[in-house]
C-alpha cells in the first residue's frame, strides 16, 4: 500500500507496478482519486510518458484486509488522520516504511502499532502532482534510504529485490538516522527560510546566506545532542548543495503556505525549537524564524 499517493507517493506506486509487482495499493483522495480509477495514474518522466492501473484506488482500505508492506508518504500535518484509516490493515507480518519531510517518526508509529515492524526511511526527489491523475517527475535527483537500528537487509529480502527491481537508487542502512537527519539538514532550512522570504530556493543561498548556515549549524548542534553524527563537513556539504539547487524551485512547505494549505511549520521547524529546549541546545534563528511563520500562517 501507498498510503498518500501524491507526488512522491503515486511516482513510488507506480514504479512498483511498471516492475510488474500488480497488487499495489494506492491510497488518494479528491480529484486524483477519481482520475486513477477512471483512466490510471499516468507519470511524467523525462520525455517518457506511462500510465499505470493500480489493482486498488481507493480513500479507505479498511476491507482490504492486511497488508505486507506499508509506505507512508503523507504530510506530516495528514499523518494522524492516515495512520488512523489503516487500522484494520496492519498486523504482526506487516513492514511499515515512513517517508516523511521531519525525522523520528518510528516511535509514533509504534505507540500506534506496535505489532508492525516499523521502519525509517527518507526520500530525495522533485516529484509533484500536475493535474489530477497526472505526476511529473523532475530531474535526475532519485534517492531512497530505508531501515532501523540494528538492521540487516537480509531480513528485508524481498523488500530489497522489489525496490532493486523498481527504484532507480535504494539504501538499506541501520544508520538511518544519520541519513534522515543529512537530508532533514537541507530541507528544515530551505522550508523555513523559501516560506518566510517568499523566493524560490536558488536565492536563498544568494541573498540569504548567513541565515542558512545559521539554521544548518543549528540543527547539526541538535543532531549531535541526539546523537547522531553530523559533522562540519555535512554541514558545508550541504550550503554547497544548497548553491546548486535548481533554479525556481519552490519548497513543499513554501508551496503549502502560498495555496493556503496546511503547513509542515511543526515537523519541520517547531520540532527543533521543542527539541532544543528539551536538550538543551540554543536554536535562535530557528525560533525567531518559527515564530514569525506561525504569526504569518495564524492571520
Amino acid at each position: 500500500m501507498i498510503l498518500g499517493a501524491g507526488g512522491v507517493g503515486g511516482y513510488l506506486g507506480a514504479r512498483f507496478l511498471r516492475a510488474v509487482e500488480p497488487d499495489v495499493t494506492l491510497v488518494a483522495r479528491g480529484a486524483h482519486l477519481d482520475k486513477i480509477r477512471q483512466e490510471g495514474l499516468t507519470i511524467l518522466e523525462d520525455t517518457e510518458r506511462y500510465t499505470v492501473h493500480p489493482a486498488h484506488a481507493t480513500d479507505d482500505p479498511e476491507g482490504l484486509g492486511l497488508f505486507d508492506l506499508i509506505l507512508v508518504t503523507l504530510k506530516d500535518t495528514d499523518l494522524d488522520d492516515g495512520l488512523e484509516r489503516i487500522r484494520n490493515n496492519v498486523g504482526p507480518q506487516t513492514v511499515i516504511l515512513p517517508l516523511l519531510n521531519g525525522v523520528e517518526y518510528r516511535p509514533r508509529i509504534l505507540k500506534r502499532y506496535p505489532q508492525a515492524d516499523v521502519l525509517e526511511g527518507c526520500i530525495y526527489i522533485l516529484s509533484n502532482i500536475v493535474e489530477p491523475g497526472v505526476i511529473r517527475k523532475k530531474g535526475k535527483i532519485f534517492r531512497l534510504c530505508w531501515g532501523k537500528e540494528g538492521f540487516d537487509p537480509a531480513d528485508y529480502r524481498p523488500i530489497v529485490e522489489l525496490f532493486d527491481r523498481a527504484l532507480p537508487r535504494h539504501k538499506p542502512t541501520a544508520e538511518i538516522a544519520y541519513e534522515q537527519w543529512k537530508k532533514f539538514l537541507f530541507i528544515s532550512p530551505m522550508a523555513v527560510l523559501t516560506s518566510i522570504y517568499k523566493v524560490p530556493m536558488d536565492r536563498i543561498a544568494q541573498e540569504h546566506a548567513d541565515e542558512l548556515r545559521e539554521l544548518t549549524e543549528e540543527i547539526a548542534a541538535l543532531a549531535q545532542a541526539k546523537g547522531v553524527p553530523l559533522t562540519r563537513q555535512d554541514v558545508e556539504a550541504t550550503l554547497e548543495q544548497a548553491a546548486k539547487v535548481l533554479p525556481g524551485a519552490k519548497t513543499s512547505m513554501q508551496l503549502d503556505i502560498e495555496r493556503n494549505k496546511p503547513a509542515e511549520i511543526e515537523a519541520l521547524a517547531g520540532y527543533v525549537v521543542r527539541e532544543g529546549d528539551r536538550l538543551g541546545v540554543k536554536v535562535p534563528t530557528m525560533e525567531k524564524l518559527y515564530r514569525a511563520l506561525r504569526l504569518r500562517t495564524s492571520e
